[in-house]
């Protein structure tokens, strides 16, 4: 089955909370191009099939800091968004034809962490943030750090953080 077309904010009735909220809450995960990506993905929504709720997807792209470049810095953001929006369709794709679950897409501008506190704290719906953390030598990564330390108190939420290597279901067509 094809993945439903989106609908605009004004159809869905974004500008209410409630009409977001599904009964289990809403699992937010940081979207970028990476293994830990993909398992928290999987987490949160086998968390979210198991409360009735779902998942929300946020991918945060950098802001541009080359004022005197103008028109070569609006293309690139452009293409950026694009590059995004393409990423996260294909995500949405895949996650509702493995769990059935039809996220809710966030593309955002600026710091990864700002705009993930943002995120959750503005949507009372959301009841845990989720990330995937790397267990390498290269430490859990810069959101996990982040999260973990100073940037546990700006959030109304638990953070759950999934080991890359943590696989809760061996099923052949991953997320």
């Amino acid at each position: 089955m094809p993945f439903p077309p989106p609908k605009s904010d004004a159809a869905r009735g974004a500008d209410r909370p409630s009409a977001r909220a599904p009964r289990g809450g809403v699992y937010l995960v940081a979207a970028d191009e990476s293994e830990e990506f993909e398992v928290a993905l999987r987490h949160a929504a086998d968390m979210a099939r198991a409360e009735g709720g779902t998942v929300s997807i946020v991918y945060v792209t950098p802001s541009g800091d080359v004022q005197e470049w103008g028109l070569v810095e609006e293309r690139m953001r452009r293409e950026t968004r694009r590059h995004a929006e393409t990423f996260l369709w294909t995500v949405a794709g895949k996650l509702y034809d493995t769990r059935g679950l039809i996220p809710i897409l966030s593309i955002a501008e600026g710091s990864r962490t700002e705009r993930l506190i943002e995120a959750v704290n503005a949507d009372p719906a959301v009841r845990m943030l989720v990330l995937g953390a790397q267990t390498g030598a290269g430490g859990p990564g810069p959101l996990v750090g982040y999260f973990t330390g100073k940037g546990l108190a700006r959030l109304r939420v638990p953070v759950l953080i999934v080991p890359e290597h943590l696989e809760l279901q061996a099923e052949p067509d991953s997320v």
